[in-house]
């Protein structure tokens, strides 16, 4: 008898012990029960009707979809992001005219993606209580928390859903360069005691690694131009989204610039004095600005920038060819924070490593405001044109087109399209661009005859 009542209790605790779980542990499901892709399907006996965990075993709270409608949607369109394998698009010069499959699989991005079984499917019913604070109108929380018709909760929510890349990308360029160049303050402007060369180098490569894996997700986390041209140019990037980029890049620089300015401004108004000279002249300069040495010739100049984007806009492409070796989940931006330290330690030092517009332009401009000179624009013969933008942009171009003779194989790139498609295409785009500019309606007609001839 003392037997069957000590098997009775511990029969008791153990379902007590069940259900008086606190919420943490309940918040918290457990690293066996991950959702594993292409996982057989399970004929269990226990009858649960559960649904899998989302994602790797988030927690996801019973009322958070419902709340949050837009968490867990199929991503539709391409991002060109630096944290992952770069997107497979069809582009123009690879279209046939009268392929109308193919303009229909443009419309409706993944319409050939092969169905996601029900199992590994995200939640996307509302809870039961929901459905029922739907049916109630009146009810207070259903009042206050309902999404308008487009299923934004307040006006901010419908802003930042239609400017979210742009945002991403203004952010992600902020940070990479304000840590950049607070780095390069710190390290000048105390005459190398909180800082030297070899630690500036990898600040800069972490710098821009964080911002990546903060921005990566949404924008692509492209942060410099010369990128962001080369995708355009030879990945598909849009050409619209392009110029936005590149805007608000040059914003994120100068701002940027303003904050590490501001931040260090009593520092560099200390390292003048120390030094009898005035702000423009002082050891700051070598942080904020970059600029060859007197001793570097212009053309060796030019080639240090245009070798060092070649190489940097090339690596990332192979980076991004899921044919080739790409890294594991979430590498890329680790890589590119090693390849950026390695390139300035190892090209920064004839012309300060610059390999980005905006980060030389937006400190340029914060320096002028702050009553540097017009000689900051003027310096090295226009340095700042020829140099971190003429030589950089060029050097990002050359780099995938080396990159792209020699390995790429998609369809994406100009380089493999049929000879008579490339045709076709530079010819789509000239006459595209006569169409912009309202000009030369006779040779518009020319140009059309002769995209009929080559289809033919």
């Amino acid at each position: 008898m003392e037997g069957e009542n000590n098997s009775q209790l511990h029969e008791i605790n153990h379902v007590q012990s069940h259900d008086c779980q606190s919420d943490e542990t309940i918040q918290q499901p457990s690293q066996d029960h991950e959702a594993i892709p292409n996982a057989a399907q399970q004929f269990s006996l226990t009858g649960s009707k559960a649904p899998p965990p989302y994602q790797g075993g988030v927690y996801l709270h019973p009322d958070y979809m419902h709340y949050n409608p837009q968490y867990g949607q199929p991503q539709n369109t391409p991002v060109w992001s630096l944290a992952q394998p770069l997107p497979h698009v069809m582009r123009p010069g690879m279209k046939n005219r009268e392929n109308q499959d193919t303009e229909a699989t443009n419309k409706r991005p993944n319409a050939h993606q092969e169905k996601v079984p029900a199992a590994d499917e995200p939640p996307t019913e509302h809870p039961h209580h929901n459905d029922d604070l739907k049916e109630d109108k009146n009810h207070p929380e259903a009042r206050v928390a309902q999404p308008n018709e487009h299923g934004f909760f307040n006006k901010w929510g419908e802003i930042r859903h239609q400017f979210r890349e742009p945002l991403a990308e203004w952010l992600g360029t902020t940070i990479a360069m304000t840590l950049g160049l607070c780095a390069g303050l710190q390290t000048f402007t105390s005459q190398n005691q909180a800082g030297s060369f070899p630690s500036l180098a990898p600040a800069w490569g972490f710098a821009f690694m964080i911002a990546i894996y903060m921005a990566g997700g949404v924008s692509g986390g492209h942060l410099n131009p010369a990128i962001t041209i080369s995708m355009a140019v030879w990945r598909g990037f849009p050409a619209k989204k392009c110029m936005i980029y590149v805007a608000v890049q040059i914003v994120g620089g100068i701002t940027a610039g303003g904050i590490a300015y501001a931040l260090y401004h009593d520092a560099i108004v200390d390292s003048a004095l120390m030094n009898h000279v005035t702000q423009s002249e002082s050891l700051a300069r070598q942080a904020l600005l970059t600029a060859p040495r007197d001793f570097v010739h212009p053309v060796t100049a030019f080639f240090n920038e245009f070798v060092g984007t070649a190489i940097l806009v090339g690596t990332i492409m192979a980076l991004g060819d899921d044919t080739n070796a790409p890294p594991g989940a979430g590498m890329q931006a680790f890589i590119l924070g090693i390849l950026i330290s390695v390139l300035v330690l190892a090209l920064g030092y004839n012309t300060g490593g610059c390999f980005n517009g905006p980060r030389d332009f937006g400190p340029r401009l914060v320096a002028l405001m702050a009553g540097w000179g017009g000689e900051v624009f003027r310096e090295k013969h226009a340095w700042w044109i020829w140099g971190p933008w003429a030589a950089d942009i060029s050097g990002g171009l050359c780099g995938t087109l080396i990159y792209d003779l020699a390995i790429f194989t998609g369809g994406e790139s100009p380089i493999n399209y049929p000879r008579r498609r490339r045709k076709r295409a530079l010819l789509i785009k000239q006459k595209n661009l006569m169409h912009k500019l309202r000009f030369g309606r006779r040779k518009i007609r020319d140009v059309e005859r002769a995209v009929q001839e080559v289809e033919q």
